[in-house]
């Protein structure tokens, strides 16, 4: 009889994951102490949250309200075991749904012009370049200001759903 796997599952951080989130943020971003930003990331505790799988964080994502009407992606980081398994794209789901419960109508976020990876995700979910702040990182990159209408990004998530499975049932077709 084999053990299923855990499914990963997203819940609001506690502090008992700050060691969890100190070693995926020192992976994910070397441009910046760890520390500093985990104590950044707990004043904006409601906007917290992590990835789990079993006992594991495995990614996070940390946002809050830029304004009355723009909710702001400030962090997002996935395991390097972890990533192109759906988990940030997760991740982003969950922030834009609290983003739109708290009555924003867009959300926003910086990516390095470098992380094609991150920016075929944002595309891919409906973001786009909206502006690039020169030299934004600390290294002297430039970065994309990316946005997203939040009506739009659940329109086209249904949207997605609806024409994958039409897609799967004409393959079934033939």
């Amino acid at each position: 009889m084999t053990v299923p796997l855990p499914h990963p599952f997203i819940r609001r951080y506690v502090p008992e994951d700050k060691y969890s989130i100190l070693m995926l943020e020192a992976e994910a971003f070397n441009e910046h102490n760890p520390y500093e930003y985990i104590n950044f990331y707990e004043v904006f505790r409601d906007g917290f949250f992590v990835c789990a799988i079993g006992e594991d964080i495995v990614g996070f994502i940390v946002g809050y309200a830029l304004s009355e009407s723009e909710g702001h992606i400030f962090s997002l980081a996935v395991s390097k075991y972890h990533r192109n398994q759906g988990i940030a794209e997760r991740l982003i789901d969950h922030i834009c749904t609290y983003f739109l419960l708290k009555g924003l109508q867009k959300a926003s976020l910086e990516v390095r012009v470098s992380n094609k990876p991150a920016i075929n995700l944002y595309n891919k979910l409906g973001f786009s370049a909206a502006w690039v702040e020169s030299q934004y990182y600390s290294d002297g990159e430039d970065g994309y200001v990316m946005m997203v209408n939040l009506n739009s990004y659940f329109i086209k998530k249904e949207e997605s759903k609806v024409f994958g499975k039409l897609k799967e049932n004409e393959k079934g077709v033939n």
